[in-house]
């Protein structure tokens, strides 16, 4: 049996029992029925079109000037960090540290309404822009799980994946994006490019900082127990994690 088939079973079924997925998704399709409502079905297309791409330099700069940005000193801006985006790099098996909290979404989105309803002065436009970066949102989100689950998907996800797995363990500073047709953003900025040809950082899980500094001890102290199975993993991981432990035992046995 395909182990993919059961595995992608339990991504949609993590995904769409996600708090934060589920309350864009319900003002996703809110949006879209006003726009169509108010709009001409082409109109509202376009728009909605245009709020995604919007969002494509927004995935790439928030990663990098906010996610990667200024290092905290203080622990508790630190430890906000943490949960934002390095706790996903120190434990990147934690489905609570791998979504986007709402603390950071809801403020982005809203400042994007804000800037569409000025530059529109319409209600229902304003809504399509919105409703379109919503969806490159929830899009983001979901090709990020699947990226770092056993999942095989496709032939461009898989070069994806190899991408993201430069950034999390060759080089925090390089490959940025997850979403396809962002990936021209990692080109055109010189943050992409072939993984082992980039220079390597000296320690990418934890984004430069010394595995035992104070501010990233108390960090993983503070969200340790908010796993659903052990601190390394979420319970989705659970299989694959116990077939490379076999796997590894069998490698090291005696023949």
């Amino acid at each position: 049996m395909n182990r993919s088939v059961p595995m992608l079973s339990q991504l949609r079924q993590a995904y769409f029992t996600e708090h934060s997925v589920i309350f864009y998704g319900l003002i996703c399709l809110a949006g879209m029925g006003f726009s169509f409502t108010q709009l001409k079905p082409m109109d509202a297309l376009l728009l909605l079109s245009c709020g995604w791409l919007l969002y494509l330099p927004q995935e790439y700069f928030s990663h990098v000037w906010v996610f990667h940005g200024v290092m905290p000193k203080h622990k508790t801006l630190y430890r906000l960090l943490y949960r934002l985006h390095l706790g996903h790099h120190d434990k990147p098996r934690r489905l609570d540290l791998l979504f986007t909290p709402m603390w950071y979404t809801l403020p982005a989105l809203f400042l994007n309404i804000v800037i569409y309803a000025l530059l529109t002065q319409n209600a229902a436009r304003t809504a399509a822009l919105s409703t379109g970066l919503i969806l490159g949102y929830l899009m983001f989100e979901w090709w990020h799980l699947v990226v770092h689950s056993p999942y095989e998907p496709g032939p461009i996800m898989r070069y994806v994946r190899n991408q993201h797995m430069g950034h999390h363990h060759w080089n925090e500073r390089r490959w940025y994006t997850i979403s396809p047709p962002a990936l021209i953003l990692d080109v055109l900025f010189r943050s992409g490019g072939p993984v082992h040809q980039a220079p390597r950082a000296p320690s990418p899980s934890t984004a430069g900082l010394d595995n035992q500094d104070e501010r990233l001890c108390a960090a993983r102290l503070y969200y340790q127990d908010d796993s659903d199975w052990i601190e390394e993993a979420s319970a989705i991981w659970r299989s694959s994690i116990e077939v490379e432990a076999k796997t590894d035992k069998s490698a090291k046995s005696p023949h």
